[in-house]
């Protein structure tokens, strides 16, 4: 399990409040303020630039690994050099907008990014932004720098961050500040959008991490059902009840392997939601 110390200390860390909803099914929120973090944080003069961040974690220590969903609140123009982490990841980009490599994303836009490969730069846009940074695998998020970043301002009194030597597959970026995004085996662009779909890993790895987007007309009824593994769910718009609860946006819904989620109702104006999954055996209800 990470803790505090494996991300960067210039960020303020959320203490969410978990509510359960049923045996097995918690509900919270995304905090308030967007980009500019629940009190502006993101407006603080710190130097590097000052973050805020959430973290919901899938599993266990008693599972092999857990499942790592950061909120990330960044602040205007805060560069971070090209890196990579030791699992598969997604960038979604909730508010403002957000350079990664040489694509501008904006709100609703996905990056998939497979473990070990280098990518960026993340340049956060002129306003600031705010992402989810899914990783795969919690233990191996953290991936490293080269050491020609070592001095960089961002990643001055913070992390503590890996610095190491390019692996083979990364040196076509030795001598440079950007990779693009078009074209690189490994990276993936994609939108948030109902019937879209990713796996965080190999297709053929039962383990691999999965996300999805899913709508629900209004008055659709779900009956009652369980998951075979972790599952994280996000209102992105509109509403629902879920037993005797009603979920509306930016609530956030986390399922353990095996709960019995309550029968859940589309409200007036359906519902959409944003979804990750542990593993992939976290994606059907049974």
């Amino acid at each position: 399990m990470p803790n505090r110390s494996d991300f960067d200390t210039t960020m303020v860390f959320a203490d969410k409040h978990m509510a359960p909803l049923a045996p097995g099914v918690t509900r919270s929120r995304l905090q308030p303020g967007g980009r500019l973090g629940p009190n502006g944080e993101t407006r603080l003069g710190t130097p590097g630039g000052q973050g805020w961040n959430d973290i919901w974690l899938l599993g266990t220590e008693r599972d092999p690994f857990m499942t790592l969903i950061p909120d990330i609140r960044l602040p205007p123009n805060q560069y971070w050099p090209l890196h990579w982490h030791d699992c598969w990841i997604a960038v979604v980009i909730v508010d403002g907008m957000c350079l990664i490599g040489d694509w501008w994303m904006a709100p609703g836009d996905v990056l998939v990014s497979a473990a070990e490969l280098e990518y960026g730069p993340v340049v956060a846009g002129p306003d600031g932004c705010q992402l989810f940074e899914v990783g795969a695998q919690a233990h191996l998020f953290a991936g490293g720098y080269a050491p020609e970043y070592a001095d960089h301002v961002t990643l001055q009194g913070s992390g503590p961050f890996a610095f190491a030597p390019r692996s083979d597959r990364n040196a076509r970026n030795r001598g440079r500040q950007v990779l693009p995004v078009d074209g690189v085996d490994g990276l993936l662009k994609g939108h948030l959008a109902p019937g879209n779909r990713w796996d965080l890993g190999e297709p053929d790895d039962p383990d691999r991490a999965t996300m999805s987007c899913a709508a629900f007309a209004p008055g659709v009824e779900v009956a009652p059902h369980a998951y075979g593994d972790w599952r994280w769910s996000l209102v992105t718009r509109g509403s629902a009840r879920l037993g005797s609860h009603e979920l509306t946006a930016d609530d956030v819904v986390v399922v353990e392997p095996g709960a019995q989620v309550p029968e859940i109702v589309a409200g007036t104006d359906g519902i959409e939601l944003f979804e990750v999954a542990r593993t992939s055996r976290g994606e059907q209800r049974s």
